[in-house]
Formats: C-alpha cells, sequence, structure tokens
C-alpha cells in the first residue's frame, strides 16, 4: 500500500491517574513532521457517554507516507506509553487510504455507539487498515480512532498545548499573564480567563504532562498568545479540533425525540414558574409544541445561567440546549444554555378601584366591582410585566463551567483553508 496517505488513529491512552493523548500524538507529528499533512485532529466525542476517561478526546494524523519498518515504530511507541490502569481501552488504528465513516464519525460525536455498529465499522476499513489494542478483548477506543480519523470538518477551532517533562499535579499559574492575554487575543481566542471568579482556564489540573492549552479560531494568534506567558513548556503542539463547534448538540422538536446520553436542543413553553431546590439548582417544567412534559435542571455550578434561569416566567417561550439524563419516569435535561426566543411580557390580575385604589370583588363570571365607589368593571386588568432578561440572546455558563465542544457566543472563524495551507507549509 505505498504510496498511499496513512491514517493513524489514537484514542484512550490516558487515565484518571496520567497520561496524555494528545502528548502521543504530538510526538508523533514532530517524529514524522516532514510527512505531516494537515494539523493533528482533537476531535472530542460524545459528551454524554458515562464510561469516557476524562475529556472524552480522540486523536488522528494524515501522513503521506510511512514505511513498513515506520508503522512498527508507531505501533510499538503507542502502545508503550499508553495507560492501562482503570476503565481505559488503549487502542491505535492505523489506515491506508481514506477511512471515510462519515456516519459513524457524526453519531460518535451525538449518539452511542454499539458494539455491532463498531465491529461493522472495523469490517469495512478491515482490507486497508490494523488496529492495536493494549487490553486485549476492550476495542471500545477504536470507535474514537475510527471517528477522528473520518472527522468531516465543517467547523473548526485551533488549540495550542504546551508541555512539560514532569507529570505532577501541580503546576506554575501565571494569573496575570492569563489575563493580559486575553485582554489582548480575546475573542480570537476563548476560555482563556472566568473573570467572574478571578482564576485562569489554561492549567489542567491532572497529573499529566499538558502546561496549559490555548484554544482559538486563529494559529498565528495562538502563537502570539503563548509568547505572553511566562511558563516554559519543553514543546508545544498546534491541534485542528472540534471545541467550540456545539457540534454535539441535535436539535428536536418533541420531548419523545429526547434520548439519553445525548445533548439536545428544543423549544418550549415554561409550565411553571423556577423552582430552586436544594444546593442552589434551579428547576423548570417545559411543554414542547406537542404538548409533551419536560424538565431542564441549571445546576448552581453554572453560575450566570443559573440564575439568568431564575427570571423566566410561566408562559415564556425559551430554546435551551443541555445533555439528556437517563432518566425512564420524565425527560430531564441538562441545561448549558438558554436562549428566551418570546418572552411574556404581561399578565391578568383583578382590577383595581380607579378612585381608592382598593382590589374589585368579583360578582359573578368576568365581572367586579368595588364595595366601596360601587365602581364596576368587566375582565381581569392587563398589566406590563417588567423584565430583565433580554429576547434572542444566548445566556451560557459562567466560563469555569464551559465544556469543549460549547460554542461560546458570538464565535466566529478566522482561518481560510488557503491561509492554513500557508502556515503548515
Amino acid at each position: 500500500m505505498s504510496g498511499l496517505p496513512v491514517w493513524i488513529g489514537i484514542d484512550d491512552t490516558d487515565s484518571y491517574y496520567g497520561g496524555c493523548t494528545t502528548w502521543v500524538a504530538a510526538k508523533l507529528a514532530l517524529r514524522f513532521k516532514d510527512r505531516l499533512l494537515d494539523f493533528p485532529y482533537l476531535v472530542r466525542l460524545n459528551p454524554e457517554i458515562p464510561w469516557k476517561t476524562r475529556g472524552n478526546g480522540a486523536l488522528a494524523l494524515k501522513f503521506s507516507s510511512l514505511t513498513d519498518k515506520e508503522v512498527e515504530e508507531v505501533a510499538t511507541f503507542v502502545m508503550s506509553v499508553a495507560r492501562g490502569d482503570g476503565k481505559t481501552s488503549p487502542s491505535l488504528l492505523i489506515s491506508w487510504g481514506d477511512v471515510r465513516q462519515d456516519r459513524f464519525a457524526i453519531k460518535a460525536i451525538r449518539d452511542v455507539i454499539t458494539r455491532r455498529e463498531l465491529e461493522r465499522a472495523l469490517e469495512k476499513i478491515a482490507p486497508t487498515s490494523r488496529y492495536f489494542l493494549k487490553k486485549p478483548g476492550k476495542s471500545r477506543g477504536l470507535i474514537g480512532c475510527i471517528a477522528a480519523a473520518s472527522h468531516q470538518w465543517s467547523d473548526a477551532t485551533y488549540e495550542l498545548i504546551g508541555y512539560r517533562d514532569d507529570q505532577s499535579y501541580e503546576r506554575p499559574e501565571f494569573r496575570e499573564d492569563v489575563l493580559w492575554m486575553d485582554s489582548l487575543t480575546a475573542p480570537i481566542t476563548f476560555a482563556n480567563f472566568d473573570r467572574e471568579a478571578g482564576k485562569p482556564l489554561i492549567y489542567p489540573h491532572g497529573p499529566d504532562p499538558v502546561l496549559f492549552g490555548i484554544r482559538g479560531e486563529d494559529v498565528r494568534v495562538l502563537k502570539a498568545g503563548m509568547m505572553m506567558l511566562r511558563n516554559s513548556c519543553s514543546f508545544w503542539m498546534v491541534f485542528k479540533t472540534n471545541q467550540g463547534t456545539d457540534e454535539h448538540v441535535v436539535a428536536i422538536r418533541s420531548f419523545e425525540q429526547a434520548y439519553p446520553y445525548t445533548t439536545v436542543s428544543i423549544e418550549a413553553h415554561v409550565a411553571s414558574n423556577p423552582t430552586t431546590i436544594s444546593g442552589g439548582h434551579v428547576v423548570i417544567d417545559l411543554i414542547d409544541k406537542d404538548g409533551n412534559h419536560g424538565q431542564a435542571v441549571f445546576y448552581r455550578q453554572t453560575g450566570n445561567l443559573n440564575r439568568v434561569v431564575r427570571r423566566l416566567v410561566r408562559g415564556d417561550l425559551v430554546r435551551i440546549w443541555g445533555g439528556v439524563r437517563p432518566e425512564t419516569q420524565r425527560k430531564v435535561i441538562n441545561g448549558q444554555g438558554l436562549t428566551l426566543v418570546a418572552p411574556k411580557n404581561t399578565y391578568e390580575e383583578v382590577p383595581s378601584c380607579p378612585f381608592c385604589h382598593r382590589k374589585m370583588k368579583e360578582v359573578n363570571a368576568g365581572r367586579y366591582i368595588c364595595d366601596t365607589c360601587g365602581v364596576q368593571a368587566v375582565g381581569k386588568a392587563r398589566l406590563q410585566l417588567k423584565r430583565d432578561i433580554l429576547p434572542n440572546r444566548i445566556y451560557q455558563p459562567s466560563a469555569s463551567a464551559f465544556k469543549h465542544l460549547m460554542k461560546p457566543a458570538g464565535r466566529r472563524a478566522i482561518l481560510t483553508p488557503q491561509e492554513v495551507r500557508s502556515i503548515l507549509s
């Protein structure tokens, strides 16, 4: 199969106790950088999958060619550094030509892949592919390998990751540097700093080789942002990623289409005023356009979003999005975002007397009278409702509660395909 481009798919080589799959991919990208055809891909899969390791990211690299000896070198390296502890399923896929499992790839981002679906995908690519497993029989990581290598880019952002030599929990964090960098580069970069909490977001906190990660639209700006930090990394790599794209969100019409372990977006009416429960979490009852009932929960940790939801009232038409909980009694969505589509701006109440301003008394259906002044009125009074939530605005969690795939409001693409090629060349 010489002369064909080679795809390398890697997934689940890290664990809760250490390791990092992006580090593995970065090392391979540097080793064969003269034949690298695109940025390494960092594809975030379905964030609602309960058996994910950490960020549920899979990696893929495309090379113009690799010799048989180099293929064996890749396999030996990946399997030797992969972490086998815990529930991980370290996997490596090497494929010649085009993998092209488009439907499989998008389902891995939005839904649950069954074992049979994985087996069918492996059968399709078997003639031009080889795969390796750290744990015999544990092949779940191959889902990410195939999905990352097959991913089609309708939208993309980039992440510059700096690496260190040790894998301890502690990292030097320069709060002022990150705030300065964010002030100069946002919104081309995003998810750098939580101004509400006053803390930087580019530093992970696990036992892994990642020192920092800067996310954004333009590789040139990411490089400039790195130069503003006092952190000294041993090496760095830019990844092309679906982070910040909302690619995992599926628009649905009815709560009947809200399946567990998916992320959905639905338009519905607020059926009752929000309720605050123990822990500061807010619950709202919803009715969709087909009359189906559901609920949305906005956790205290979502910060700004949690506070905004408290200002909704019964009758508001909203669009909410979030992960569907695996509950059978009622469809419940863990809210990740909100837009007020059509606010309720008026409300009705028993009319007041225009002379003495006392509430009138209902004498029969729809007719009211003031016992003091004798003034009569027909129907309830319609009054203007004062609202402090703006319609058609996207309300999102505070920066610290942002997840990888969530699309920041106002995000826009900067790089053209021609610019990407010029950066790579």
